[in-house]
């Protein structure tokens, strides 16, 4: 008779197999291999479920309880393997999923089955937390500024030294030069240490002034030696960071300019330490004017 739509096509490969139950036999062997969800049994026209009441593996079928006995009672219907095609690539759309809660995310648990992640809050983002945990959603971490401390500014109006101690962690340290000068044409240094101790050699650098260029090798400088006598102090600041990934590799660099005359020095300069930077001093002689301070950026 005549139909509507396109024509179905044939099925080849779907199979019937009739057996006869004895109330003691469970398994049972088909003419074709097959799979268990490949199946359709009935037994005196009652439906099996697949997987509960029998198992198929190739070509056999087992029962979880014997046919009861009776002359062909016991119908399989079945396909062959590779018979029932496999699902083309976008052949899914999303309106053939299961609902779910709105927000909810499909993620992967350990055994590769799919499961939703619950929703997250307005303004949370979604972290990893590896292999092995369900990602979740949390709130975006605080974006500050870089928290920063001053050390106790120090008058250079006399002494030989002066020390700062540098709190660990330390990203960005800062030494400010307040009209400073020293007896005997000495210049001010900037020396680094760790915890064993402050480095008084291994510094690779160059200061450059108006008048010449000098290079150091036991400490940073301000300016070049005999410039910052009686007559002549110098302000400036020296910026000190770590290399990026270290903190042992430091580079300094700076300006300075004198109080009195017409110098103007720029320097620069790198140490590497044996471990964190723990500490700082200023040096160079006696000094006679001005003070120093330090400041330090922890992230």
């Amino acid at each position: 008779m005549p139909y509507f739509g396109n024509e179905p096509g044939a099925i080849t490969d779907a199979f019937t197999d009739t057996f006869t139950g004895d109330a003691s036999a469970v398994a049972f062997t088909l003419t074709q291999a097959s799979t268990t969800n490949s199946v359709f049994v009935r037994i005196h026209g009652v439906m099996q479920r697949n997987g509960t009441d029998f198992n198929v593996d190739g070509t056999t079928i087992t029962f979880t309880t014997a046919p009861p006995a009776a002359s062909n009672n016991v119908v399989v219907q079945f396909f062959t393997i590779g018979s029932v095609q496999a699902v083309a690539d976008n052949a899914i759309t999303l309106a053939k999923l299961a609902g779910g809660t709105d927000g909810n995310i499909i993620s992967f648990d350990a055994s590769g089955d799919p499961v939703a992640v619950a929703t997250g809050n307005d303004g949370q983002v979604l972290t990893s937390a590896g292999a092995g945990a369900p990602p979740a959603f949390e709130a975006i971490p605080a974006v500050t500024a870089g928290a920063i401390t001053e050390k106790t500014t120090q008058a250079t109006t006399s002494g030989t030294a002066f020390n700062f101690a540098i709190s660990a962690g330390a990203k960005r340290i800062t030494v400010i030069f307040d009209s400073v000068s020293l007896g005997g044409g000495a210049a001010p240094e900037v020396q680094i240490g760790d915890a064993g101790g402050l480095e008084t050699s291994g510094y690779a650098g160059v200061v450059r002034t108006t008048t010449a260029v000098e290079g150091f090798s036991n400490s940073f400088r301000i300016c070049k030696d005999g410039e910052a006598d009686d007559g002549r102090a110098f302000s400036g600041i020296m910026t000190i960071v770590p290399l990026e990934g270290s903190n042992a590799r430091w580079v300094a660099q700076g300006l300075s300019t004198a109080t009195s005359g017409d110098i103007c020095s720029f320097y620069t300069g790198a140490k590497t330490l044996s471990a964190a930077l723990t500490q700082l001093t200023v040096l160079g002689g006696t000094f006679d004017l001005g003070q120093v301070s330090v400041t330090e950026e922890l992230v």
